[in-house]
């Protein structure tokens, strides 16, 4: 332990450095200065939850990754130009587990702002879309589990193909029709 005049220095150089804190659910706190003339906990070793917490933001420059997994398997980052969600093994899965709640997908809505595109609407169990839906050419758009109907534009044609039973066209409205219309 230094100090030279100005800043005080934990130095070690053979070996490992080792903090310990033996006192049951003890735990080891980082304070610091404020700004304000004060000082706070920025950060602390909870011995009783085991857990690091953190009660300050944490900021981690370009391209200095969050890797979550023994193996460093996911990592959350910024390049200086896009933020990245990435994952090395299994699925990527989001889930919200509080009830009727949803999962919302907003980004940029073209006039300086944010606004939703779509949801996962928790308490009505469907996909809420909020925004167009656009499939370039070729890209169809299949249901069924054996994805026997399907919908999509071949970059000439439109096309509605149904591989299996029959394909009906029903209106359920009282007094109202079926039109086909053509050029």
């Amino acid at each position: 332990l230094v100090h030279d005049g100005s800043n005080s220095t934990i130095q070690n150089n053979v070996g490992n450095l080792t903090i310990r804190q033996d006192a049951d659910d003890g735990d080891i706190v980082f304070k610091c200065d404020d700004g304000s003339g004060g000082v706070e906990t920025y950060f602390f070793l909870d011995g009783s939850a085991t857990q690091t917490k953190f009660n300050k933001d944490t900021r981690h420059i370009d391209n200095i990754k969050v890797l979550v997994g023994s193996d460093g398997d996911a990592a959350w980052w910024h390049d200086g130009t896009r933020s990245r969600l990435d994952n090395y093994t299994g699925n990527l899965e989001i889930t919200n587990y509080v009830d009727d709640s949803d999962i919302v997908f907003k980004s940029d809505d073209g006039s300086g702002g944010t606004t939703e595109y779509f949801r996962l609407d928790g308490s009505n169990e469907r996909t809420v879309f909020t925004k167009g839906l656009q499939f370039s050419d070729n890209v169809k758009s299949f249901y069924g589990d054996g994805q026997d109907f399907k919908i999509y534009h071949d970059g000439t044609d439109s096309i509605i193909q149904n591989d299996t039973g029959d394909l009906e066209i029903v209106n359920k409205a009282d007094d109202k029709d079926i039109k086909f219309q053509c050029d």
